[in-house]
């Protein structure tokens, strides 16, 4: 537990814990199927296959609901930059690569179960979801020069646990909400619920890694942890221009906020004695 323990001798630490970590991580995933909470009785073709396109009128859902919907699933169309985040520094190949391959890979079920429900229900626009999605992973989520220097492996640990932790709640409290509302679709609450917890449950493996680390390098791990926690962004915050009205309804509604975010936060640095 010293400051001149080197980047290598944190990742040759975590290498040689994560096969059992990774194993027990699988296990404890719920292999749910997004098909299976998607109300499609109540979809309809687009004009492209002879139906109608979205209008208006389309949407039934509530505001708070569909707009907490945009914000969390353009959110979740940020995984190609965590990824690009989380592997720029290791071989694929590796314990690590594989660790992240199945994170990467519950995190785009999300995506694909959100956006499914959008699309089944007209929560919005299509046609401008598709322009949002486009920009926002264009733009990419903490991509700036000077990154791969930042973030080495106790920050890219540390920035999932923060992430997750943050998402993990802005979930809940959306499927909180939507439950109380008449107009919400057939299993989108369920859908909800299981991202809740899929983000917890990686959020716990993630911290096996963490407490890998703290073994190593007590100091700077906290201090990575703490930097993450600072510049942690709120759900829906790095997605595209044009949505300041649905973060406005999704943080009155009390979805998500900066003061939700903080007792979130704090809540977790805790563990570790630490604040905001």
């Amino acid at each position: 537990m010293t400051s001149s323990i080197s980047d290598d001798d944190l990742t040759l630490a975590i290498d040689k814990a994560l096969p059992d970590i990774r194993a027990a991580y699988v296990e404890a995933g719920d292999a749910w199927q997004p098909h299976d909470y998607i109300p499609w009785d109540d979809g309809r073709n687009y004009a492209f296959l002879g139906g109608e396109d979205f209008v208006p009128a389309d949407v039934k859902v509530d505001a708070v609901v569909s707009n907490g919907l945009i914000l969390g699933l353009l959110t979740k169309d940020h995984l190609p930059s965590f990824h690009r985040l989380l592997a720029q520094h290791h071989l694929i190949e590796s314990d690590w690569g594989k660790f992240v391959g199945h994170w990467t890979a519950e995190e785009n079920r999300h995506g694909i179960a959100l956006r499914d429900h959008v699309v089944v229900s007209r929560t919005c626009d299509v046609e401008q979801l598709e322009m949002w999605r486009l920009e926002a992973v264009t733009r990419g989520y903490r991509q700036y020069e000077g990154t791969r220097e930042e973030i080495k492996i106790a920050e890219q640990i540390a920035m999932v646990i923060v992430h997750e932790a943050l998402s993990a709640d802005y979930f809940d409290r959306l499927a909180d909400y939507a439950d109380t509302v008449e107009s919400t679709p057939a299993g989108l609450v369920t859908t909800l619920r299981k991202i809740a917890n899929d983000d917890r449950v990686q959020q716990q493996y993630w911290t096996e890694l963490l407490t890998v680390a703290l073994d190593v390098n007590e100091g700077h791990v906290k201090d990575a942890l703490l930097g993450q926690a600072r510049v942690a962004s709120p759900i829906g915050a790095e997605t595209a221009d044009g949505l300041d009205e649905a973060r406005r309804i999704v943080t009155e509604a009390g979805i998500s906020s900066p003061e939700r975010d903080r007792e979130i936060l704090n809540g977790l640095l805790a563990t570790w004695g630490l604040a905001l």
